[in-house]
């Protein structure tokens, strides 16, 4: 026969005192529910550091861009120079971020989240063959496009923001985050 404690508080504990006069314990860490109120904030922040307008020395997030695969931390500057940089010219303007888009019903309790960011970038583009007709090109010059990464939080941290056209797919138009980006304004 045994005796068994439990204490509560950020961290959960049970210690157990077995008959054979062995303690046995564990403990795991209770996660806060994450506020998708607190998301916007986090993700502009986010948007600031991978283009070099606010600096970082966390490890956190970890990047996943079509042209870098993983980011590893060694890698951030190249990175952001990929994003601020295109064919060897600077963009016109920084980074924009105009969507976001929560993934899917989720419940209050819960730590983790998922949203489709949409960002803007004006990036330079030298003569290319027109995508609509290859026999015409389109002349030298700046152009805005448009890029989703699935951004996903563990509380009110961001873990990953992941590069991906094909994110966009999954989410309700209708459904944007209020308040967050420039079309959500």
């Amino acid at each position: 026969m045994g005796s068994c404690k439990f204490t509560a508080g950020l961290m959960f504990s049970f210690t157990c005192a077995v008959a054979s006069g062995h303690a046995a314990a564990t403990s795991f860490v209770a996660l806060r529910p994450h506020e998708p109120a607190t998301a916007c904030q986090a993700i502009e922040a986010v948007v600031a550091e991978m283009t070099g307008q606010q600096p970082s020395a966390d490890l956190w997030p970890i990047y996943y861009s079509d042209t870098f695969g993983n980011v590893e931390y060694g890698e951030r500057a190249a990175f952001i120079e990929s994003m601020t940089h295109s064919e060897g010219r600077v963009d016109k303007s920084t980074i924009e971020l105009t969507d976001v888009w929560p993934v899917a019903k989720r419940r209050d309790d819960q730590a983790r989240a998922l949203y489709v960011v949409q960002l803007e970038r004006v990036q330079w583009h030298s003569e290319r063959e027109s995508s609509f007709d290859p026999m015409q090109t389109e002349p030298e010059g700046f152009e805005a496009t448009a890029s989703f990464w699935l951004v996903e939080f563990s509380e009110n941290r961001i873990v990953t923001m992941r590069e991906g056209f094909a994110f966009f797919d999954f989410v309700e138009y209708d459904n944007r985050l209020k308040g967050c980006g420039r079309h959500g304004r």
